[in-house]
């Protein structure tokens, strides 16, 4: 039961009243016929479909938008672009079909955003099951018309399916007429549309009533002489039609016609009612007519109740069953003007201790004695003589009940409201005193998205931190344990009542479907269970680092995506979150089936559109036009999503909801990010490209969820590129702490002076964000004394000074910019994690990307050989192949035992970062990166030998493989940083 004292407070009384329907005042009045001020006598109701009997396109858009990162009204402007003309009203009059529609809503859309919009996940919420589902409210009101004699009709603006079928997801049954604008060609406002509904019904205007959402089309109703009401779902302003007739100034209303404005599907069966003169919610909400297997003896019951209350009249017993709930079967009980609720344990053989109705019934009576809002509990029958089995009774308390966590039709304001006071009485609940109440000696005592805020909804994290707050309790570390032991416990309970709605025990009308429930909640259980996994490694201390096994070891492991979650990542199923961890994995044909199946995709990709289209790219970034994006590039963007290819960086430590990247651990990344490295241009192609996946990684980590909403999201999107402006020429940058660059605070900004340079991909015309290190307190301790500011690109004083070349290259369109900070004002909240944070953010932006650099560099490596190999086979020298000369034997075979070498020692490294945390792996990761650019460097130098005076050209990679991997011995630190790391770690944990 929902409870009415559970919503007193205040703050909820005004959501209260304009949800609550008093229907115990209506369910004894007497029916009478209604004659409006005409004279005449209603004879139909005729409904809208959208926004009247489903959720109205416009709510729909308005939660897409929220949850898909959309500019707030996007949908709404492009579904009336154009007026009459436009896709969405030619669409519903069924003049283009669904692929013609989304095509040109898509193109509408892309254009207002300077971006891909996508619509066609619009269309598939907006006519999805889970949305299009009529509201219960209405669905009754329809019955009660229809019973007292009423016709029905819907007047709907709908449109054709992809499978040729019109949208009307209703119960075509409920209806005598139904008007559809996509079989006739006309839609709402036409008077002609209005005009075919009253002849099918064969009445006159002013003997119906019409609900609609939309003014215009009331108008037009209203017009003709019907009597409207408006169920008010969603504001529209601007007019959906351009028609001359639907500009038209319309004539005043006939004196005789009404019109009501309401607020939602509740509100609107009031005023139905008001109009109609009878009630159109009969009965008591959320009930059903006592299911045969579980029939109780009325006439015992009866009388028991007769002497628990002292009744002496004698009228019927009335009996309903609650058609919710998944336990003990409950029942609605009216006697003599009372208004009961009885629980008692269901039939059949029950467990010892399942279904004890005798532990509810003491635990409700001393809530009810400490304050908590409950029903007042009136008795515990123990007696099985009477109706079978034990039972107690409680009043009834009139109320919602939301079956749905999303509270779908709410205001967001609405919706907070209801959760705070979830988290009241929770609180509240824990609060009460055990021994006060005679309850010390029960059970074990203890303590328990899109965007979900902007939808009203606290995220996980904001409801716990509220609820330790009410509590005065400090947040505990390891609520993933509670969160998995809850999800595993509710799946055991469901595994209970799909059993009993097998032998027809159960109580709820729904319990069959909890079998499909089942392993849905046991996987987010074990979800919660991986994330408590890594945090405790974490904080396990990490010895012996050299007994480990590394064999190779791969299983394949079901994963489970949350339903109705966005995710980043076009892979459709991530990694174990454990493969890793069992053993070392050194070859792709050992990753687990998930993984390794996409690691053939990508090779398939590789060779089959990344490979072909280097010359074309190369060539841009020779030519005028090399200083904006490939066209070429994008193409290759759009079909990497398409293939499942996009975003596969992230290691699963830093995301393990997987609900930005793949999901995949750090071992399995550095095969495909190897793959990757064969191909200069293949890491921007799938997204994985530096400096972005070190600031996607950061804001992942530090960023707060408007910092990621504003950045992360476009990044991810691959609609943005980012910097990260850290280098300076006046000092070595190689130490972090040395820079010069200040962010002085000033009223609600912080305004930024510097002179940087080396910034990677500042000149790319797509780069919106620069994450820059600056001090803000040069007098804090040494590595307190740095910051790190988002900083927008389009803000004023930054000055770009010239692009830097390496060896000669541009790297275009990127480059590599020295640029000066001028005065630059950027707003407080765009400060990550806080002042004095910028060392830890630098060395966390460190973590998993350490060694992408490393991984690449083996694919260079690889790419390097291959092309040698082939080099060798195909030229003739002083008489013979080269590849029979032994100088070139020697280096090949050289080669391959270096490349064999780094690479053992890169998957050992990603090995232990999964295995025990970036930190444990410290000393790998320096080794690997003192090894990996020395090595690359080594290798592509002994091909260029090979090629010979092409080696040097633009005609193949190598050149380009080879500055990088040079630049990397400073870009990725010092091979000096890298080497006293190692010495002092080997001299720490040797000696």
């Amino acid at each position: 039961m929902c409870v009415r004292s559970c919503f007193q407070s205040p703050r909820l009384q005004w959501v209260w009243r304009t949800a609550f329907l008093k229907h115990t005042q209506r369910r004894h009045q007497g029916s009478h016929r209604w004659t409006h001020l005409g004279g005449s006598t209603y004879r139909a109701v005729i409904f809208d479909m959208g926004g009247v009997l489903i959720p109205s396109p416009g709510r729909v858009a308005a939660e897409w938008e929220v949850q898909n990162r959309i500019p707030s009204g996007t949908i709404l402007k492009a579904l009336m672009e154009g007026g009459e003309n436009g896709p969405w009203m030619r669409f519903m009059r069924a003049e283009i079909t669904a692929e013609g529609f989304l095509r040109e809503f898509g193109r509408l859309c892309s254009e207002m955003l300077k971006t891909s919009v996508p619509v066609d996940s619009f269309f598939s919420l907006l006519t999805s099951e889970r949305v299009a589902k009529q509201f219960p409210v209405m669905t009754e009101a329809i019955t009660q018309i229809r019973a007292k004699g009423l016709q029905t009709a819907v007047l709907s603006n709908n449109f054709y399916l992809p499978n040729q079928k019109s949208f009307l997801p209703l119960d075509r049954k409920q209806f005598d007429v139904i008007v559809e604008s996509c079989m006739e060609g006309i839609c709402k406002p036409d008077p002609r549309i209005y005009k075919l509904c009253l002849e099918q019904l064969g009445l006159q205007p002013s003997e119906s009533i019409f609900l609609d959402d939309l003014g215009t089309n009331l108008k037009e109703a209203a017009r003709l002489g019907i009597h409207t009401i408006k169920r008010q779902g969603f504001a529209v302003l601007p007019k959906l039609v351009s028609n001359s007739w639907a500009q038209a100034i319309y004539p005043p209303y006939p004196p005789k016609v009404v019109r009501l404005q309401v607020n939602d599907p509740e509100t609107a069966v009031k005023e139905l009612e008001a109009l109609l003169g009878f009630t159109l919610r009969v009965g008591v909400p959320n009930t059903r007519p006592v299911k045969k297997t579980m029939e109780i003896p009325k006439d015992s019951l009866q009388k028991y109740l007769k002497d628990l209350l002292g009744i002496q009249t004698t009228g019927p017993l009335e009996l309903l069953q609650f058609d919710h709930g998944q336990s003990n079967p409950t029942y609605y009980i009216r006697l003599a003007n009372r208004d009961l609720v009885l629980r008692k344990k269901p039939p059949g053989t029950l467990l010892p201790s399942a279904h004890a109705i005798e532990r509810e019934f003491r635990i409700m009576k001393a809530l009810a004695n400490a304050g908590v809002p409950v029903p007042n509990v009136l008795d515990l029958c123990e007696d099985s003589s009477v109706i079978g089995t034990p039972f107690y009774v409680m009043e009834y308390c009139p109320g919602l009940i939301y079956k749905d966590p999303s509270l779908p039709g709410l205001e967001p304001s609405h919706r907070r409201a209801i959760y705070t006071a979830m988290n009241t009485v929770l609180c509240k609940i824990h609060s009460v005193d055990l021994q006060a109440v005679g309850l010390e000696d029960y059970g074990k005592q203890g303590i328990n998205d899109c965007d979900l805020t902007q939808l009203g909804i606290p995220a996980a994290e904001e409801y716990f931190r509220m609820y330790c707050l009410q509590m005065g309790l400090p947040p505990t570390e390891n609520w993933n344990f509670y969160m998995a032991f809850s999800f595993f416990r509710v799946a055991a309970i469901l595994q209970g009542v799909y059993k009993r709605s097998l032998t027809g025990q159960a109580s709820s009308t729904y319990a069959e479907q909890t079998g499909k429930l089942t392993e849905f909640v046991s996987n987010l259980a074990w979800d919660f269970a991986v994330k408590e996994g890594f945090r405790v490694f974490k904080e396990m201390p990490f010895t012996n680092p050299l007994t480990r096994s590394y064999h190779t070891w791969a299983r394949p492991q079901s994963q489970w995506c949350p339903t109705g979650s966005r995710s980043y990542s076009s892979v459709p199923e991530a990694s174990p979150a454990h493969t890793s961890r069992g053993g070392l994995v050194i070859s792709p044909e050992s990753l687990s089936p998930p993984v390794r199946e996409l690691y053939h995709r990508l090779k398939h990709f590789m060779e089959q559109r990344v490979y072909p289209a280097e010359p074309e790219l190369q060539s841009h970034q020779a030519s005028a036009a090399r200083w904006s994006p490939s066209p070429l590039i994008e193409d290759l963007k759009e079909k990497a999503k398409a293939e499942g290819l996009w975003n596969l960086f992230l290691p699963l430590e830093a995301d393990p909801e997987k609900k930005y990247g793949a999901g995949l651990t750090n071992v399995e990344y550095a095969h495909l990010c190897e793959l990757m490295g064969t191909s200069l241009y293949a890491p921007e192609v799938c997204n994985c490209s530096a400096p972005d996946t070190g600031n996607m990684e950061l804001l992942v980590r530090y960023g707060t969820e408007a910092q990621k909403a504003r950045w992360l999201i476009p990044l991810l999107e691959g609609k943005a590129r980012s910097c990260f402006a850290m280098t300076e020429p006046q000092v070595a940058s190689s130490d972090a702490t040395n820079i010069e660059a200040s962010i002085r605070e000033e009223d609600s900004f912080y305004v930024i002076n510097g002179h940087k340079w080396w910034i990677t991909g500042i000149l790319d015309p797509r780069c919106q964000l620069c994450v820059f290190m600056g001090k803000t307190d040069p007098h804090a301790p040494r590595h307190r004394q740095q910051s790190v500011l988002l900083v927008p690109m389009d803000t004023p004083g930054i000055k770009i000074i010239r692009p830097l070349t390496v060896y000669g290259l541009e790297d275009a369109p990127g480059g590599h910019g020295e640029v000066r900070f001028e005065h630059v004002r950027v707003p407080k909240e765009n400060m990550v994690l806080g002042p004095g944070r910028g060392f830890e953010i630098a060395q966390g932006r460190l973590g998993p990307g350490r060694i992408h650099h490393c991984m690449r560099l083996i694919g260079f490596s690889e790419r390097a050989l291959a092309l040698m190999k082939a080099r060798v086979k195909s030229r003739l020298a002083f008489g013979k192949p080269l590849v029979e000369q032994g100088t070139v034997l020697a280096d090949i075979a050289q080669s391959r035992v270096e490349i064999e070498q780094a690479r053992l020692l890169v998957l050992r490294a990603a090995h232990l970062m999964d295995l025990a945390g970036n930190k444990a792996a410290a000393l790998d990761i320096a080794m690997i990166k003192m090894v990996a650019p020395s090595m690359a460097s080594r290798v592509i130098d002994r091909a260029i030998q090979a090629f010979g005076a092409a080696g040097l050209s633009s005609d193949y990679p190598l050149a380009q493989f080879f500055t990088w991997a040079r630049a990397l011995r400073f870009a990725d630190g010092p091979d000096e940083v890298h080497r006293a790391t190692v010495a002092k770690l080997e001299l720490k944990h040797r000696i």
